[in-house]
């Protein structure tokens, strides 16, 4: 699938992940590796650390080879934040190469729609690595800071990218009727059709039940980052309906 033209002029995928992952690389060299993960379950700060970079080294091994690739299982050799925090960062450096030197339009699998293009991976990493810099800063008792047109774009890809892929999962949505997500700080809109799987318009297109708010809220929402009830939040029309379809596996 490639990446909408709009999305491409705004965003520099492979620069925005080497910010975030900068970020995440910079934070865990202070961070408390036994502290919980709020908002992933059953997971340390260390478990959050190790599954991004060893995410980080498996795509890396899918954009090199084009090819679905086994999951890798490495880690720091020491338990210390500093050692696990250099552990990342290399990992992070090598994707950042590997995705610098590839050809977007090259053949390359994906988890979503199977064979694609090598552009499909610099989105989602840098998706993989904000969304995981959320948990991390939860983890530490922070507020999170999410760029607005970082949080549209990853907004396009929970509708566009995983709704297909969860449905493809046997996770069906839960919706019967057109819902409108307005981003209203970036003054976008997404209206999802009931299909399956479902499809996506840009815009208001008959969706009389809405969800409201700027761009992050939404974006750490559909990641179950955020709470429905936040009150950055705002619904209008049928509220079971609304609540259903959030109440579905949208993503992961």
């Amino acid at each position: 699938m490639s990446t909408p033209a709009h999305t491409r002029a705004q965003l520099n995928f492979i620069e925005e992940f080497a910010t975030a992952a900068e970020w995440f690389a910079v934070t865990v060299a202070s961070a408390d590796l036994r502290a919980a993960v709020p908002t992933c379950p059953g997971w340390t700060v260390y478990d959050l650390v190790t599954h991004l970079g060893n995410v980080h080294a498996w795509a890396a091994t899918v954009v090199e080879t084009g090819n679905v690739a086994a999951e890798q299982n490495d880690e720091p050799a020491a338990r210390k934040a500093k050692t696990v925090s250099e552990w990342y960062a290399g990992k992070a450096e090598d994707l950042y190469e590997v995705l610098r030197f590839s050809v977007p339009e090259a053949p390359c699998w994906n988890f979503a729609f199977g064979m694609g293009t090598a552009a499909f991976w610099p989105r989602r990493q840098l998706h993989e690595t904000t969304m995981h810099g959320v948990d991390l800063a939860l983890a530490m008792g922070r507020v999170p800071e999410l760029n607005p047109d970082i949080s549209a774009d990853g907004i396009d890809e929970a509708l566009r990218v995983f709704l297909h892929r969860m449905h493809r999962r046997g996770y069906a949505a839960d919706l019967s009727a057109p819902i409108t997500i307005v981003a209203t700080d970036v003054e976008r809109a997404w209206t999802i059709h009931p299909a399956a799987p479902p499809t996506i318009a840009d815009g208001h297109t008959q969706g009389v039940d809405r969800i409201e708010g700027p761009a992050a809220a939404i974006y750490a929402m559909l990641w179950k980052r955020l709470p429905p009830t936040d009150s950055a939040l705002s619904f209008t029309g049928d509220a079971a309906r609304i609540n259903g379809f959030l109440g579905s596996r949208l993503t992961a």
